[in-house]
């Protein structure tokens, strides 16, 4: 029999489409080596400042002081605002932040440098993201955030190669001064060929492309699968914040990517400190691990992002291809990070749990934000994943310094406190996987969003 799919019922792909995402995931590279050139370049900081481990450790969580809170208000203003302009704005703070820190002779002016980092980099995630969602239907949004969660570790792979050599022939200051020339190479590309995106949740009628060549002997399946997508754009739109926010889901999944992000954090600031001074590799093996952690990351979002898409696609349930890979990582992940703080192990072993821990709890971003992107109405979704990612990202304030701390009461001892800290991670990692597995249901959570 053909098929009753029409040529005008598929949805077009529009033309420009595929140059403003690379835009958008171009800015999220240069977003991750602003934020972690620091790191790469915390040996020279810490001995040409003299800052001791908890200093060092504070200047890490200072760039989350103001991430959070930026992220909160730039996202409600990506409600009635183009993220074009936003986009534009967010970028020239990250210059004049990579210009002051290159400036910086002390510990206040790096404390400083940093916040003011953070606050431009707070609603980067968010907006970038709502600025992606708006060239795809609710239904093939899985993809793009796996997209721009893959360019954010693209951006670690391109500071993992370069930042270490920039830095060592070039010294740290003017690699920040290069990074600055980056950002204004961007920004002119984008207001040339940066444009905003026109899809919205009723003209997807959040239903995959395929929908209607599914046979009648499908009828109950694809009814249940449709059923968020029986309510209508307006009755979505009028869901409140308050009903959003306590909704059981978006609190379990932001609990969950708060937990996430409790040892990703550290690679802004600890991680590479950790791999030469606690562990004794050179600037370009720390550079290298950061690497091969990365590059498992992206592998494995591509993968498992791919795998989810085709599952919703064939009318497998949103809570079986976007809730259970995610949280099976973050147990995994919490028991390998768990056995690094907790377990004595050779180097090898320790490398190696540490590889797998990263790849694994860096699957968590892109389907959290996917699931908050399915809960929330599109009126609502720009502030919805701005307040999530702004309260999962706050364990950015605290990661840093609970190593800082733990460094310094193992009397300066890198490799021990960061060691424990990390364990400490771990053990949350295990216990937001299993609460998230048990709770988070999207569908039922829309439903009652528009109840």
């Amino acid at each position: 029999m053909a098929s009753s799919v029409s040529p005008e019922s598929r949805i077009a792909v529009p033309p420009r489409r595929a140059l403003v995402v690379a835009l958008l995931m171009a800015v999220m590279v240069i977003s991750v080596l602003d934020k972690s050139i620091f790191a790469f370049a915390g040996p020279q900081i810490i001995d040409e400042l003299a800052l001791t481990p908890e200093q060092f450790g504070f200047v890490g969580s200072a760039f989350f002081f103001l991430y959070s809170v930026s992220g909160l208000l730039v996202g409600f203003l990506a409600n009635r605002w183009p993220a074009r302009w936003i986009l534009s704005g967010m970028s020239l703070v990250w210059m004049l932040a990579q210009l002051a820190t290159a400036a910086a002779g002390s510990f206040a002016a790096l404390v400083a440098s940093r916040m003011l980092l953070g606050a431009g980099c707070g609603p980067g995630t968010a907006v970038t993201q709502h600025a992606c969602f708006k060239w795809y239907a609710p239904r093939e949004r899985v993809l793009p955030a796996a997209l721009i969660q893959v360019a954010i570790m693209l951006g670690a792979v391109a500071g993992a190669l370069s930042l270490p050599l920039l830095i060592q022939k070039l010294g740290w200051r003017n690699a920040y001064l290069i990074l600055a020339g980056v950002g204004l190479a961007w920004l002119l590309l984008w207001q040339v060929f940066g444009r905003e995106g026109t899809q919205g949740d009723a003209q997807a009628n959040d239903v995959p492309p395929l929908a209607a060549n599914r046979s009648s002997t499908a009828t109950r399946q694809s009814t249940d699968e449709s059923a968020p997508a029986s309510t209508s754009a307006p009755a979505l739109a009028s869901a409140s914040y308050r009903r959003l926010l306590l909704n059981r889901s978006f609190l379990v999944v932001t609990l969950a990517g708060f937990c996430s992000y409790l040892p990703t954090a550290l690679i802004y600031s600890w991680v590479p400190v950790y791999l030469q001074r606690g562990l004794g590799l050179t600037p370009t093996q720390s550079g290298l691990m950061v690497m091969v952690a990365t590059v498992g990351v992206i592998v494995l979002n591509l993968i498992v992002s791919a795998l989810s898409q085709r599952a919703l696609h064939r009318g497998v349930s949103v809570r079986t291809a976007m809730v259970v890979p995610p949280m099976l990582a973050c147990v995994l992940s919490g028991v390998a990070l768990a056995a690094i703080g907790f377990t004595a192990r050779p180097l090898a072993a320790t490398l190696t749990l540490f590889v797998i821990g990263s790849m694994l709890v860096n699957l968590l971003p892109a389907f959290c934000n996917s699931i908050v992107a399915f809960i929330a109405p599109q009126a609502r979704r720009a502030s919805m994943l701005a307040i999530h990612i702004g309260l999962m990202t706050s364990a950015g304030m605290l990661a840093p310094h609970v190593v800082g701390v733990a460094v310094t009461h193992f009397g300066g001892d890198i490799a021990r406190g960061f060691e424990l800290a990390l364990g400490g991670f771990g053990i949350a990692l295990i216990a937001a996987g299993l609460v998230g597995w048990r709770f988070i249901d999207p569908e039922r959570s829309r439903r009652d969003a528009s109840g």
